[in-house]
């Protein structure tokens, strides 16, 4: 495992892309076919094997400009055991592709429970077996509210893996909270953007860039461009494009001074290009394949026409 800034970058830099595609199954979105199938074998092994080919295939026809991919742990943990083993799978196919995996778990707690937290997603052995993790991501994303020290064990678990600190995230009422004013004349936002520059700046890169980015959603261009100058170090996270509406200037106004910075963050966009009545007969494969490929190659085109505009 290399620095993981160093390798979103530079992989964004070889395909020509900023897009980072969500995995999050919904089956109630899926296929129709595979929907009659599992009507008609509701098993969990069905289930699972339905979550993980549904999931296969959109990276089969996306990989080519996805800079990574980010699973969105609660799309899986809905479906219990067999969304943790397509989880598994998922995340084991990407590894032997070779593609960066940002794990969306928003997880933190007190510095024991993070460590805990840490281990379970980032450590590269099993605490117990000593065996490569099967559940390890190259990055992961944080709640940095409690602290240094909740977040100090993400760090310390391996050094080469890249969080993205909750700073202001794509949802209507992330203003409650973010957008408060403190004592010192910066937003709560604000100053968890400096404080991620600050607990990166002993993992910076050959890029410039540390392992510790920032989620900063594509639904706030103004606040985008602020904070890029709070966390110059900070690679930006940014979901909200397509189905919330985000903006393209805001991947552009916090993409830095070498553009490299900010990488746009899809999901529902990308994975369901489709109704699902629409792939009810047993050729879904190709369709959804053409379908997903088209959409992700739009987003890819459309980022790069406003970075280049």
């Amino acid at each position: 495992m290399s620095h993981f800034a160093d390798r979103l970058i530079g992989r964004g830099l070889t395909i020509r892309s900023r897009v980072i595609v969500g995995l999050d199954p919904e089956v109630e979105r899926f296929p129709a076919f595979l929907r009659q199938r599992l009507r008609e074998e509701p098993t969990e092994e069905r289930l699972a094997e339905t979550l993980f080919s549904f999931n296969r295939n959109v990276i089969e026809a996306s990989a080519a400009v996805a800079v990574g991919f980010k699973p969105q742990a609660a799309f899986y943990e809905q479906y219990g055991t067999a969304g943790h083993t397509a989880l598994q799978r998922t995340l084991m196919l990407l590894r032997d592709l070779d593609i960066p995996i940002i794990l969306d778990g928003k997880r933190n707690d007190v510095a024991h429970t993070a460590r805990a937290y840490a281990i379970a997603w980032l450590a590269p052995e099993h605490p117990v077996f000593k065996t490569p993790n099967p559940w390890r991501a190259d990055a992961l994303t944080i709640n940095g509210y409690l602290g240094r020290d909740g977040v100090v064990p993400f760090l310390e678990t391996n050094r080469d893996a890249g969080l993205f600190v909750l700073a202001k995230t794509s949802n209507p009422s992330s203003g409650d909270l973010q957008d408060l004013e403190l004592t010192s004349g910066q937003t709560v936002a604000d100053t968890m953007a400096r404080l991620a520059d600050t607990w990166g700046q002993d993992s910076i890169g050959s890029s410039g860039y540390s392992n510790v980015g920032i989620v900063v959603g594509a639904t706030y261009p103004e606040t985008a461009a602020r904070l890029r100058q709070l966390a110059p170090r900070a690679l930006f996270l940014m979901p909200g494009i397509g189905a919330q509406g985000g903006s393209l200037q805001a991947i552009t106004a916090a993409a830095g001074a070498q553009g490299v910075g900010a990488y746009a963050a899809s999901s529902r966009g990308v994975m369901y290009p489709f109704q699902p009545e629409e792939l009810a007969d047993a050729d879904w494969q190709s369709s959804l394949v053409q379908r997903v490929a088209e959409a992700a190659r739009s987003l890819q085109e459309a980022v790069n026409g406003a970075m280049n505009g």
